[in-house]
Parts: structure tokens; sequence; C-alpha cells
């Protein structure tokens, strides 16, 4: 018994792998820009030069490693982007989102530069790119990579929070610390709450998982939706087989003509080969009423069935219809035309 429900079992999980899996068929994962534009804020001063003293690695130098690494998973969602860097102000790349563009302006950051007399005026950067924000349409996410040590001119903080308040919430401020002394790390702290739609981050933490860094990236630049794929179309409704044998009549008549009776002896051999039911479906010229034509094609769809019953085709596996004038396939204003429209045409269901 043990035995017979353990396979049952295995037999419903089986089911439901398979239901699962053929859910997941109809459904795919798009990404979804959460930004317009963006900009890589890149702290250049003398004190990025030092040596982290967590990670015992100049600052510069973990930062190039980051941006490279943030370049190869920011996907190409159509993003205006710039790389600038401040203490000393300067732009590494400018324009629509390439990443092969701003891999070359990540790969010119100099590195082991001499630390004494490139101080850290953090404010007056942000300030200094104010022209490039403005120029950037959208929303604007703004990527602060610093150790947060501002030693000249204004404080960051207020600056920041000026930009924000001046952008009406289209700006957002995200914060990669490389700090390593408190108050470094507090500027930080205060530039990523800076709204509900700053992400902040340790440089080290970013630089060391391959999933945090996923993370970020998703979190300042996209969403995933999983949106479900159309049906499949419906199958085209199969096209009635019409019986490539018309039957003419003359004109305003309904009699089976001499000439047609062969016609429709052949007809009445197809259809009882094929078996199945059929339409009888009469047609008329444009010639006098259209309700006189509809009586007329209906008398004639009728007088086709009657000789076909005679050839042994059963009654009740016939319908007839009468169309009048409303569906020619010839010209209707020649007299061929006029005499090829004088039709029934079997049409099998």
């Amino acid at each position: 018994m043990m035995q017979k429900k353990s396979g049952l079992l295995a037999l419903v999980f089986a089911l439901c792998a398979i239901l699962l899996v053929a859910g997941a068929a109809q459904a795919k994962t798009e990404l979804v820009s959460k930004v317009d534009s963006f900009v890589l804020f890149v702290d250049y001063s003398g004190s990025m030069a030092m040596t982290n003293a967590q990670a015992k690695q100049e600052k510069i130098e973990m930062a190039k490693d980051l941006l490279a690494k943030m370049n190869e998973k920011i996907p190409a969602l159509g993003y205006d982007s710039r790389l600038t860097t401040f203490a000393p102000t300067s732009k590494l790349y400018e324009g629509a989102y390439d990443r092969a563009g701003m891999a070359k302006g990540i790969d010119s950051l100099a590195t082991g530069y001499a630390i004494f007399g490139r101080m850290t005026p953090m404010g007056g950067g942000l300030e200094d790119i104010r022209p490039t924000l403005d120029a950037l349409k959208g929303r604007i996410a703004v990527i602060v990579f610093s150790d947060g040590e501002s030693n000249l001119g204004k404080s960051p903080v207020p600056v920041a929070t000026e930009l924000y308040n001046a952008f009406g919430g289209r700006l957002c401020f995200h914060a990669v610390s490389f700090a390593d002394k408190p108050e470094g790390q507090a500027t930080m702290d205060a530039i990523g709450k800076l709204s509900g739609c700053s992400v902040s981050a340790s440089a080290a933490d970013l630089l060391g998982s391959e999933a945090a860094l996923d993370k970020f990236v998703r979190d300042v630049f996209y969403d995933e939706v999983v949106v479900a794929e159309p049906a499949p179309a419906p199958a085209p409704e199969p096209e009635a087989e019409v019986l490539p044998l018309r039957i003419h009549f003359d004109f305003d008549s309904a009699k089976i003509r001499g000439d047609m009776a062969p016609i429709l002896d052949e007809a009445a051999e197809q259809i009882k080969a094929r078996g199945g039911n059929l339409t009888l479906e009469g047609h008329t010229c444009n010639i006098g009423t259209e309700a006189y034509n509809q009586g007329l094609s209906e008398r004639r769809a009728a007088s086709v069935k009657d000789y076909l019953a005679k050839q042994g085709i059963a009654a009740d596996a016939m319908a007839t219809v009468g169309k009048g004038e409303s569906m020619p396939k010839y010209d209707n204003d020649t007299d061929e035309g006029r005499k090829l429209n004088r039709r029934v045409e079997i049409i099998f269901e």
C-alpha cells in the first residue's frame, strides 16, 4: 500500500512539474528601464589615490575595477549617459549609452597619481555637474563613487539636496562608498538617503560579490517584469471545399439545362464517393431587383437538389441556400460575366 501511495505522489509531483514548465514556456522576462539618463560621478581627488585600509588597494583602482564590472552589467535600454570626474572636473564619456564607448572612458582613468595637492571639493564638483544634468532628459540617476572626504569648499550634502530639489523628483542620487573613515562614510550615507529612490552600497561589497553587484545595477537601472507570451492565434477555420463543377442557368430561369445534366451526373458520382453533407448555393447576375434575384437563386439551388436526389443523393444530406446577386465571381458589366454568375455551386461541409 505504501508503495502505491509513493508512486501516486511521484506521479502528482511529475504532473505539477510539467504544468510549471508549460506555464513558464508561456511567459518571458523583459527588462524595463527605471531611468532615462545616468551619470557615473567619480571622485578623482588625492584621497582616492590613497590605499583603502580594509581592501589594501588604492581607492581609485577599486573604483576603476568596479566601474568596468558595472559597465558589463548595465543593459542597453536606450539610456543617455555620462562619465564625469570631480577634483578635477572632467568628462570622460558622454552620449547615448554604448558599452564599448563607456569602457574606453573608464579605461582612461589614471591610477597611481600624486596624492598631494589634490584636495576634495566635493560640493563644488556637484555644482559643476549642474549643466550636465540640465542637458539630460527624463529620469536621471547620478551614481557617486567616492570616499566621502570633502575638505575644500561647500559641504556636499546640502549641494546634493539642492540639486535633488531643483529637478522636481526627476533626479536620484546613489552612493557607492570607498570610505574608510567615519566622517567620509557619514557623507556617503547622507547622500544615499536623500530620497526613497536612492541606493547605497559599499564598493568592497560590490567588488566582492557578483550577486550584490547584480542587485545594485538592477535596483538603479531597471526592473524585470514577467510578460505573458501572447496566446497562439487560433487555427483558421478550414475553408469549405467547393466542387469544381458549376451548374449554369439561362437568364431568368431555374430549369436544369440539357448541357448541364452530364455535369450534374459527374457531380453525383463525386458526392457519392466522398459522402457527408453538402450545401447547394444558388446565385444570379445583377439584372432585376434584389428581392427577385434572391428568390431566383433559391429556386436554382432547389432544382439542383431535386436533380441530385434523383441520382441517389440523400435529400437530407443536401442543404440549399440562395445568395441572390450578392456574391458575383465575374464581371456583371459584361454579357459573359453575367452568364457565368447565373450558377449553383456545390460546397462540401
